[in-house]
């Protein structure tokens, strides 16, 4: 899989270790989540055997520090600096430390040279601002340990964005650097001398496959620990992944359900005339005797568009998303609230039949993914307008279509247009799972579902950032277990899921 990763991690998080207890230890890290490289905090870190723990902080970053049996404590360095969104960050363990920064050109000019005041912890540093793009190296001195850092500077989108450079060798270029290099080896040289010790990182996070990481000193620093999610399990039923954020659930009440209504979603506010979301909350009808099962009933306007809504939260770019589905048909009396009664759906059923259901789900409120009533006949492909399909684009590769009154459910896997100002470079790209079989594979999206003309979706040039968006045709059609899950994807291949 293709993801952008980023510089920050944590988790619940077991250092396993090998050896004698009675040696110090100085462990460190970080724990990535794999889907778009941001960190996972609240990592609980024990060394296996003993009663030395710590946490990782929001960042998802972990030292463990502590000097083993009856040795007393380690007195920790600074953890080692980082570039991240455009700044530079500097650990401080105490009060009153300082870190000397000087900034060197590619071919080992001095550039800049200052002495930053720290505050216990992390602390952001800008370095001294240059004009233009160029490539080069700091040195940076903090509590007697010095780090050579690559680093790339650029002009735009903001002035003054630093990032981890590309150079891999930074002890080559100029005698400036190679003499700063020099005095930062022999900083360290004391910690490099330190025996070594066998033993094991165990990673456990919630949602997150487990992960040994195996260390050789007991001073490691383990560096950048990406976490893998377990077996996709698409379908009905699929539970919220690692750091999705819930749209829909549906198992905690009514109250609740109401309430996620209200705080998450909004009528669309192209064609509408409510100030507040039409859909409603109904009974589930698969659990009709619990009454903490609720879901989310389409209403009520039989002209697409007018009372369709539009999710406020979880407006990705790139995303998973995962929504479930039930086709009713018409809706009984009073809008089947309390003990809906699925309508029986001929084969083809049409918009005059009792069984007719007509719906949608549209992907960053653009590309629809259809609902709309269709033989469960397997051997009968839908169309490019009929279940399943990607609205008058793509036909889905096989018929998983189920009866009314039984629940189905959509898997998305979405990479949004890649701009170059007004002009988009890079179409957008989805794959689609239906009732847990893939239908779509990493489809090529040309347009919008008809676009704006007829009141459908967002269209297809615009370059905001839309939440998804659930269709009311008039027809008693319910959601729950609704959530999306931000992706950062790097090339434009979709076929993949966690």
């Amino acid at each position: 899989m293709h993801v952008i990763r980023d510089f920050y991690f944590g988790a619940a998080l077991l250092l396993c270790v090998g050896g004698s207890l009675a040696q110090s230890f100085d462990l460190r890290g970080r724990v990535l989540d794999p889907a778009n490289g941001q960190g996972v905090p609240g990592a609980l870190v024990k060394v296996a055997g003993s009663s030395i723990t710590a946490l990782t902080d929001s960042a998802g970053r972990f030292t463990v520090a502590d000097a083993g049996a009856g040795l007393g404590a380690v007195r920790r360095a600074p953890a080692e600096p980082y570039f991240h969104a455009g700044a530079l960050f500097i650990e401080a363990i105490e009060p009153g430390q300082s870190a000397g920064l000087q900034i060197f050109g590619a071919g080992g000019e001095r550039i800049a040279s200052t002495l930053q005041e720290l505050q216990p912890g992390w602390n952001r540093v800008d370095p001294a601002p240059r004009a233009g793009d160029f490539i080069g190296f700091a040195r940076i001195h903090v509590g007697g340990v010095t780090w050579i850092k690559s680093f790339l500077h650029t002009a735009a989108p903001v002035s003054g964005s630093w990032f981890a450079g590309i150079a891999t060798n930074p002890y080559s270029p100029g005698r400036g650097l190679a003499k700063a290099a020099k005095a930062g080896k022999s900083a360290q040289g004391a910690k490099a001398a330190k025996p070594a010790v066998a033993g094991q990182v165990e990673i456990t996070v919630d949602k997150l496959a487990r992960k040994t990481v195996s260390f050789a000193s007991e001073t490691a620093d383990l560096g950048d620990i990406v976490m893998d999610y377990p077996a996709r399990k698409p379908g009905v039923g699929a539970e919220p992944i690692y750091g999705a954020t819930v749209l829909f659930d549906g198992r905690r009440g009514k109250a609740a359900a109401a309430a996620e209504l209200a705080a998450k979603w909004q009528d669309w506010p192209r064609f509408t005339p409510s100030a507040i979301p039409m859909f409603k909350i109904a009974s589930d009808p698969e659990f009709l005797s619990d009454t903490n099962r609720a879901s989310l009933q389409a209403c009520c306007n039989t002209l697409w568009g007018y009372d369709d809504i539009q999710a406020k939260v979880g407006l990705f770019a790139d995303f998973q998303a995962h929504v479930e589905f039930i086709c009713m048909g018409e809706y009984d009396s009073p809008l089947d609230l309390a003990t809906p009664d699925a309508n029986s759906a001929a084969a083809y059923a049409t918009e005059s039949d009792p069984g007719y259901s007509n719906s949608g789900v549209y992907a960053a409120s653009r590309y629809e993914i259809q609902i709309q009533s269709w033989s469960t006949d397997a051997s009968k492909p839908p169309s490019l307008h009929d279940m399943g399909a990607i609205v008058d684009a793509y036909a889905p590769a096989s018929n998983r279509n189920k009866a009314n009154g039984v629940w189905q459910a959509y898997d998305i896997t979405y990479r949004n247009a890649r701009f170059i100002d007004t002009i988009m470079a890079t179409n957008p790209r989805m794959s689609v799972w239906w009732n847990g079989v893939q239908v779509h594979d990493n489809r090529l999206l040309n347009a919008g579902a008809s676009g704006l003309d007829n009141h459908s979706g967002e269209e297809h040039s615009d370059q905001r950032l839309y939440g998804l968006k659930l269709q009311s045709e008039g027809r008693d059609v319910r959601f729950r277990n609704i959530w999306i899950k931000e992706l950062k994807i790097a090339e434009p291949q979709t076929n993949f899921g966690y």
